[in-house]
C-alpha cells in the first residue's frame, strides 16, 4: 500500500491506497502549527492501517509550513560584472535581509559552450571559505558561468569550501537551475537557505509515521507534482516549495475525467488557479518569483494566485485570462471550493495524487556537438543522466523511463550548440527503508 499526505494551513488529508492505485482508506483532520502533530492527527483518523504501507508522500508548501531561511555565503566563479548584476539584486528587501550573507567573484568558469574563461582562483575560494567561516555562515551557493555544460569549476570550489569548512552545506548550481545565470545563481542561493526547512520537515515527518508505526520510503511531491525521495529534497528543496496546488489539479483532473481544464484550487488560504493539458500543469516559459519572491526560472507549473480581498470578481476575472489560453477546457474545482459545489472527495485530490505519483527528474543543459553523431552521443549521455537523477530521486531503477525529451539548436549561439532538457520518471522505490 502507499500512503499521500496533504498538509495544508487548516486541514491535513491522507488518502491509502493499495498495490492497483485503488483507495482503500481517508482522512482528514484540523492542522496544527507543527508537522509533526498535523501527520499524528490524520493517521489516527486512518485507524487500523490494513497492510503494510510500502511508501509515503508528503505534499506541502513552504507557505504551509514557514521556517527562517539560512545566511548564504555566495561564490560566482566568472568574469567581473557590473553591480547591477551582482549578487541580490532584485531580491525582495525581507528575502536578502534574512538570507544575504558574504559574497565573492572569482575568475575561472567556462563559456555556454564550454570554452574555459580562465582558471579558477584557489586562493581567492579558500579565503572566502574562511571569511565566510568566521562570519558564521556554513551554507554555501556556488555558482560558475557555463556550469551547466562545464560543472568542473564548481565541483573544485567545492572541494576546497569542504576542505576550510568541513560542515559546509554546499549548493552548486550546475544541480539545480537552468542556463541562464542570473536565475540559476538565484535558484542555488535559495536551494541553500532552505536546507533548514528541508531538513526539519523531513525529520518531523519521519518522527510521526514512526510514531504511528509506519517505517517505509518517505517521499514528498516537487513543484512540478512529481516524487522525489527524503534524501533529494532535503538536498534540493528549492524544487519543492509549491507543489500543493499541481498537485491537487492532477488528482481534480483523474476524479473528473478531465485532463484538459481550468483549475481553481481553494484549499485554504489564497485561491490559486493554473491550466491542465493532457493532465499536466502548464509551466512558466519565462522567469518568475520563487519562494521568498524571488526570480528563478525552474520550469515550475504557472500558477494564478488570485489577489487577497478580490472576491469572486477576482477569481472571474483570472479565470477568463486563463480561458483564453485553454479555449473549450472546463473549469474544474478542487479543495474546500470542491467541497462547497457538493464534491467533498475534492478535499482529497492532492493526497490521492500523492499516493499514486511517480517519482521524477529533469534536467536542463547546453551541449556542443561538431556533428550528428557527437550530437547523438550527448543526447544519449542526457538521457542516462535524466535516469540515474529518476533513481537518485527515489524510483526504482527496473522501472525508469525516459518520459520526455526535447533538443532545439541555441539561435543566437554558433552551429552545433542545443538546449536539452529531459525528464525521467519511474515508480517510487519501496523494497529498503530511506
Amino acid at each position: 500500500m502507499r500512503l499521500g499526505i496533504d498538509v495544508g494551513r487548516a486541514t491535513t488529508a491522507a488518502v491509502l491506497t493499495d498495490a492497483t492505485g485503488q483507495v482503500v482508506g481517508e482522512a482528514l483532520a484540523d492542522s496544527a502549527p507543527t508537522t509533526a502533530v498535523s501527520l499524528r492527527r490524520v493517521l489516527a483518523g486512518l485507524g487500523p492501517l490494513p497492510g503494510t504501507v510500502r511508501a509515503v508522500a508528503v505534499v506541502t508548501d513552504l507557505a504551509r509550513r514557514p521556517h527562517v531561511p539560512r545566511r548564504v555565503a555566495v561564490l560566482r566563479i566568472s568574469p567581473d560584472s557590473h553591480p547591477a548584476l551582482g549578487p541580490f539584486v532584485g531580491w525582495p528587501g525581507p528575502a536578502r535581509k534574512a538570507v544575504a550573507g558574504p559574497f565573492r567573484t572569482v575568475a575561472g568558469g567556462s563559456s555556454v559552450t564550454g570554452r574555459p574563461l580562465a582558471a579558477l582562483d584557489r586562493r581567492a575560494v579558500a579565503d572566502f571559505a574562511h571569511g565566510a567561516r568566521l562570519a558564521g555562515v556554513t551554507a554555501f551557493a556556488v555558482c560558475a558561468a557555463g556550469a551547466p555544460t562545464t560543472p568542473g569549476p564548481e565541483l573544485e570550489a567545492a572541494g576546497i569550501i569542504a576542505e576550510h569548512v568541513p560542515d559546509a552545506a554546499l549548493s552548486l548550481s550546475h544541480e539545480i537551475g537552468s542556463p541562464g545565470l542570473r536565475e540559476r545563481e538565484n535558484a542555488t542561493v535559495l536551494n541553500a537557505a532552505l536546507g533548514g526547512w528541508a531538513d526539519e520537515l523531513a525529520r518531523d515527518s519521519r518522527r510521526a509515521l514512526r510514531a504511528a508505526g509506519i517505517d517505509a520510503p518517505l517521499l514528498f511531491a516537487r513543484d512540478s507534482g512529481g516524487l522525489v525521495s527524503a534524501g533529494y529534497f532535503r538536498r534540493h528543496p528549492v524544487i519543492a516549495t509549491s507543489p500543493a496546488t499541481p498537485c491537487a489539479a492532477r488528482g481534480a483532473a483523474v476524479r473528473t475525467g478531465n485532463e484538459h481544464a481550468v483549475v481553481v484550487d481553494a484549499s485554504g488560504g489564497p485561491v490559486r488557479c493554473l491550466t491542465l493539458v493532457d493532465g499536466e500543469p502548464a509551466r512558466h516559459e519565462r522567469p518568475y518569483p520563487g519562494a521568498l519572491g524571488v526570480r528563478v526560472q525552474l520550469g515550475a507549473p504557472d500558477v494564478t494566485e488570485v489577489a487577497a480581498g478580490a472576491g469572486a470578481d477576482g477569481t472571474d476575472a483570472v479565470l477568463a485570462r486563463l480561458a483564453e489560453r485553454a479555449p473549450g477546457a472546463p473549469v474544474i474545482h478542487t479543495g474546500a471550493r470542491a467541497d462547497a459545489a457538493g464534491h467533498p472527495e475534492g478535499r482529497f485530490d492532492a493526497a490521492r495524487h500523492a499516493a499514486r505519483a511517480d517519482c521524477r527528474a529533469e534536467i536542463e543543459h547546453i551541449v556542443s556537438a561538431t556533428g550528428r553523431a557527437e550530437l547523438d552521443h550527448l543526447l544519449d549521455a542526457s538521457r542516462d543522466h535524466a535516469l540515474s537523477l529518476a533513481i537518485a530521486a527515489g524510483a526504482a531503477p527496473a522501472t525508469v523511463r525516459v518520459r520526455s525529451l526535447t533538443h532545439a539548436p541555441v539561435a543566437y549561439l554558433p552551429a552545433g550548440v542545443h538546449r536539452v532538457t529531459v525528464q525521467a520518471t519511474g515508480e517510487p522505490f519501496t523494497d529498503v527503508h530511506a
